[in-house]
């Protein structure tokens, strides 16, 4: 019996969102899952790209405003079959305290844009929700803490959560560290056609290490990863 189902599939997701969070492309007999932070938008309009053959797109939110087909337009059933072998699946992962780093610097701290992810944080420690106030980093690792693994945002839940691992056996896990010779690879895996790559979303500056003199932190947040560091070999 196979064991990849729709209620499989949908326990990694408990917001019910596990639709958003794959993206088939049945024509090139491929799968993506996303994994995000650690380059989603870059690989989507890459994609797209390479499905459309249009190599100028670069749109202003290219999970809005792409023309990839949707799970509805596949169908769930031809999904399912797509991440149970059917297809070439495949994602990327990132060493998970920089992912944890930049996960805060661009969801919580960045004060140039409204963040409802905020209040997520807020509400996780029984706080007042106020998106408008900017959590500390600690508040940040003490809500990491505070929340069972599979309830985290995917934005800095576990990446083997959101890469479904257990249940998922991907052909190919790239990393953020080697990411255009990885993705070259999934082009010649999958056989896609070679389009312009544009890296969206990445910091032009890197920051001092929020973990800095914080020794503690860093311990906290390598046991909350502490599956993804044994998984992906960081």
């Amino acid at each position: 019996m196979n064991r990849v189902t729709l209620e499989a599939l949908s326990g990694y997701f408990p917001d019910g969102k596990f639709a958003r969070r794959v993206q088939p492309l049945p024509e090139h007999g491929c799968i993506y899952v996303r994994n995000a932070k650690a380059a989603s938008s870059t690989i989507l309009l890459w994609l797209h790209r390479a499905h459309t053959g249009d190599h100028d797109f670069d749109p202003g939110n290219v999970y809005r405003e792409h023309r990839l087909p949707t799970v509805a337009d596949v169908g769930m059933s031809t999904v399912v079959r797509m991440l149970a072998g059917e297809a070439f699946r495949f994602s990327f992962v990132r060493d998970p305290i920089r992912r944890c780093e930049s996960t805060y610097l661009d969801r919580i701290a960045d004060t140039s844009r409204k963040h409802a992810w905020r209040g997520r944080v807020q509400a996780a420690l029984g706080l007042p929700v106020d998106p408008s106030h900017v959590p500390t980093f600690d508040q940040f690792v003490d809500a990491l803490e505070a929340q069972e693994p599979l309830e985290l945002d995917p934005h800095w839940r576990p990446q083997h959560l959101n890469l479904m691992h257990g249940l998922i056996d991907l052909d190919y896990v790239g990393r953020l560290e080697t990411f255009a010779a990885d993705l070259e690879r999934v082009r010649e895996l999958t056989g896609m056609p070679q389009v312009p790559l544009k890296v969206r979303n990445a910091r032009t500056t890197v920051p001092d290490s929020l973990f800095n003199g914080r020794p503690d932190l860093l311990r906290r947040v390598r046991d909350v990863y502490a599956r993804d560091f044994e998984l992906y070999g960081y």
